[in-house]
C-alpha cells in the first residue's frame, strides 16, 4: 500500500454519506479541485471519468458512510471501475482516536472522521459541531481525547416535521438561507426565523454551557451543509467549514498511507 511511485500525483476521490446526501471532494497533489453534494447514483459514473481522465495515475475512493445500503451499492458499482481503489472507513481504513467514549464501535463513521480531522488540523481543545440530517456536538480536549457529545434533530429535520405534523402549516416549503426579519409577519417567515434564530440560539447556548464546563478556550467548529447558513444567527462559533469531512477523508487517508 506504501510502496507506489512517490514521483505518482496522489488523486483522492472523497466521499462522505450521511442519510440524505453525499458530499464529495475531489483532491489532486493535495488540492481540492471539485466540492459538492451529489446523488448517490451519480458517484460511480464520476469516479469512472475521474479513472479515465487520470492516465497513468492511480485513483484512491476513500468512503466515509452512514448508510451501510448505499456504501454497498457503491463498493459493488466501483469495484468494476478499472484505475481505482476502494478505501472504506471502519473496514479497510481504520479510524484510531483516543476517546472516553463507552460504545465507540457504535460512534458513527463520519464523527470518527470529523473528531480524527479536528485533531490533525487544529489547535485544541475544540468542539465540532455537524449540522446534517442530525446535529452532533462532540467535545475533544487538550490532549486530543474524544469524551462524548450530544445528537439533536437537525434543522431540516425539525422544519419539515413541523410542516407535516401541524395541519395548518404549510408543507414541502424550501428550507430558508435567511430570515427576512426577525419577527415574522406571515407564517412563512415566521416558521424562517423560527428554524434559523432558534438554531442560532440553541447553538450559541450550547457553545456556552461547554465552554463553563470545559474552558473559555475551546474552540468551536461548526461544518455541514447548514453550517453557513446558520453562521449569522450564531456568534461563538469560531470556524465554519463545510468541506472538514473530505478533507479529514484526506488526512485519513495520508496516515494510513504512511
Amino acid at each position: 500500500m506504501g510502496n507506489r511511485d512517490t514521483k505518482m500525483i496522489k488523486r483522492i476521490f472523497a466521499i462522505d454519506i450521511g442519510n440524505t446526501a453525499a458530499t464529495v471532494g475531489f483532491y489532486e497533489g493535495g488540492r481540492l479541485l471539485n466540492f459538492g453534494s451529489m446523488h448517490y447514483s451519480d458517484i460511480p459514473k464520476y469516479a469512472s471519468k475521474l479513472a479515465a481522465c487520470g492516465k497513468k495515475s492511480h485513483l484512491d475512493v476513500v468512503i466515509s458512510s452512514v448508510f451501510p445500503k448505499i456504501t454497498a451499492f457503491l463498493k459493488y458499482k466501483l469495484q468494476s471501475i478499472k484505475g481505482l481503489s476502494i478505501w472504506v472507513v471502519g473496514s479497510n481504513l481504520p479510524v484510531k482516536i483516543r476517546h472516553n467514549y463507552k460504545n465507540f464501535n457504535g460512534l458513527g463513521c463520519d464523527r470518527k472522521v470529523n473528531i480524527y480531522g479536528a485533531t490533525k488540523m487544529y489547535r485544541l481543545p475544540m468542539l465540532v459541531i455537524d449540522y446534517g440530517t442530525a446535529i452532533t456536538f462532540d467535545y475533544i480536549d487538550s490532549k486530543g481525547v474524544f469524551q462524548g457529545g450530544m445528537i439533536i434533530p437537525g434543522p431540516e429535520t425539525a422544519y419539515r416535521a413541523l410542516g407535516q405534523r401541524a395541519a395548518l402549516l404549510p408543507k414541502k416549503l424550501p428550507m430558508p438561507k435567511k430570515s427576512k426579519s426577525f419577527l415574522g409577519r406571515n407564517t412563512r417567515e415566521c416558521m424562517e426565523s423560527g428554524i434559523l434564530e432558534g438554531y442560532g440560539a440553541m447553538t450559541d447556548e450550547l457553545i456556552l454551557r461547554f465552554r463553563k464546563r470545559y474552558g473559555q478556550n475551546l474552540r468551536v467548529l461548526a461544518t455541514g451543509g447548514f453550517a453557513e447558513v446558520i453562521r449569522p444567527y450564531a456568534k461563538h462559533i469560531d470556524t465554519v467549514d463545510p468541506k472538514h469531512s473530505t478533507k479529514s477523508l484526506l488526512a485519513l487517508w495520508r496516515n494510513y498511507q504512511r
